[in-house]
């Protein structure tokens, strides 16, 4: 248990990773002006999803608290029959809670643009549905999760040609789909990589004395082996570094030359999510060779300097 659920901590169900090295500033929300979001965010620290979710608030520059969530017993999000992370509590007028990290942005980037509709009303728009894997397993998605819900003029406000929508949508969906599912077997490669990774997780996340050792050495032992079950659900290359540089080159090149982000001067939605997932390897040698061996330096600085200024 204690493996699995440093394993959810990493992943947030959904991919195994590792956090930033850099510390997280912590957010308060006590006091906005009136009228504004209330935040406070329910997540494991080495999520990339979660990681996904603060670039996005941090960006946005929204004022939130951060509430860790202990990956073994989760009792601080016990009121919640969801029982992963990213959680958003958001308070408008009335509390509300958003799950899944793709809704959480969508929700509240509408919310920001249009005050047409309640938040409550907006997250209406994304409705929870009930699907089976091809292996019978019941997971919950969610539809619309990568549409933000704007009238025609506000669309052609943010959107001025349809292209700019379709671009980051798509590439909303591959960090989801593709680059998290990258992480895991890069960051417990070897046996060297599991055990940095996981003394990491344990420092970094919430675990009591006897589950951090427990999670630290049996969780890396477990995981150097997880990993290589996951390169073949994934269909990876022996060497899985690989598959990680063609992804991130691929989304430089889609970047484009002349274009700072995919957003234009500012990052979009798009950028956000890409570089929330990728942080989550700062500080290990994954990372490291990223750098090294890809075009990704100058547009991740770039994003690191435009999410510190905001």
């Amino acid at each position: 248990r204690l493996v699995l659920g440093a394993a959810f901590a990493l992943g947030g169900g959904a991919g195994l990773c590792l956090a930033a090295r850099q510390r997280l500033r912590e957010h308060s929300a006590a006091e906005l002006p009136s009228g504004s979001l209330q935040l406070t965010l329910y997540q494991y620290k080495t999520c990339p999803f979660c990681s996904k979710v603060r670039a996005f608030l941090d960006y946005h520059g929204l004022p939130y608290e951060i509430v860790e969530v202990n990956p073994i017993m989760r009792k601080e999000i016990k009121f919640s029959s969801y029982r992963k992370v990213p959680i958003l509590l958001a308070n408008s007028g009335s509390p509300l809670q958003l799950n899944d990290s793709s809704v959480i942005i969508s929700a509240i980037k509408t919310y920001l643009i249009s005050r047409r509709n309640s938040l409550e009303e907006i997250v209406s728009f994304y409705p929870p549905v009930k699907t089976v894997t091809e292996k019978g397993k019941e997971v919950m998605e969610y539809e619309n999760k990568y549409w933000l819900m704007l009238d025609d003029k506000e669309t052609k406000r943010v959107y001025p040609v349809k292209e700019v929508r379709v671009e980051e949508m798509k590439w909303r969906k591959w960090a989801d789909d593709w680059l998290v599912h990258l992480i895991s077997p890069n960051v417990y490669r070897t046996p060297k990589e599991a055990l940095a990774s996981f003394d990491y997780i344990v420092r970094e996340g919430k675990f009591g004395t006897l589950e951090g050792l427990f999670a630290k050495y049996v969780g890396a032992v477990a995981m150097f082996f997880v990993s290589k079950r996951l390169k073949k659900r994934h269909n990876l290359r022996d060497d899985v570094r690989e598959d990680l540089y063609e992804a991130v080159n691929e989304w430089v090149k889609a970047v484009g030359k002349h274009r700072l982000f995919m957003g234009g001067n500012q990052p979009n939605l798009a950028d956000l999510a890409v570089y929330g997932v990728l942080r989550v390897m700062e500080g290990l040698e994954a990372f490291d060779d990223m750098m090294a061996h890809t075009k990704i330096q100058p547009w991740y600085q770039r994003m690191e300097e435009v999410i510190e200024k905001s």
